[in-house]
């Protein structure tokens, strides 16, 4: 019985790596629903700006050039403009621009404070029944403007995300070679709904 419990806890240990932190950098997914109702001209993206000062100006211009390209998508995809247009292509005088800024994007792993404890009391039981393993906490914080052809602003919004999210065995996250991609694609969404009310209102 003893050799039996030395062996799972040996498991136990090897199957956690202590505290990683990550950050959360897409992709960014499909949106959730279409737009209810549809701004009746074009709209151009801005390069995403990043401005989390924990990432450096190598890895701001890599997520920067991903993040640009997988929210083009997602906004033709939401329907949330008539069309989306790029350079070189010129703003016309009722198109918007839209500037996208991402402030913080901080992810962390922590092993869940019930799962060794849980683990070997119930003989690794905990893990079968996808007990948590891991605490994902994610602290995520945007803003979005928009203007338009001549630089004046019509909407704006500010919009963070911060989550602890626990994860077992068998969820999603858990093989997540991408962690934070939900929760990013969240923040966009919420970015996208409040600015296109403010615009669609005046």
């Amino acid at each position: 019985m003893k050799k039996l419990q030395h062996l799972i806890f040996a498991v136990l240990v090897l199957s956690l790596g202590g505290c990683v932190s990550f950050t959360p950098s897409g992709p960014i997914g499909p949106p959730a629903q279409t737009a209810e109702k549809t701004y009746a001209h074009a709209a151009m993206i801005d390069d995403v700006r990043i401005s989390d000062v924990g990432i450096d100006k190598d890895a701001q211009r890599t997520i920067s050039n991903q993040l640009t390209s997988q929210i083009g998508q997602h906004i033709e995809r939401g329907e949330y403009f008539q069309r989306l247009i790029a350079f070189p292509a010129k703003v016309d005088e009722e198109d918007v621009v839209l500037k996208f800024n991402f402030t913080t994007l901080q992810g962390k792993r922590t092993p869940h404070p019930g799962y060794f404890p849980g683990a070997l009391l119930t003989l690794t039981m905990w893990i079968w029944v996808n007990g948590p393993i891991y605490v994902d906490k994610y602290n995520l914080a945007g803003e979005l403007v928009i203007e338009d052809a001549r630089g004046q602003r019509l909407a704006s919004s500010r919009k963070t995300l911060v989550r602890n999210q626990n994860t077992g065995f068998w969820d999603r996250d858990y093989y997540n070679m991408s962690l934070g991609d939900a929760q990013l694609t969240q923040l966009v969404e919420d970015l996208l709904k409040d600015t296109s009310t403010q615009l669609l209102s005046r």
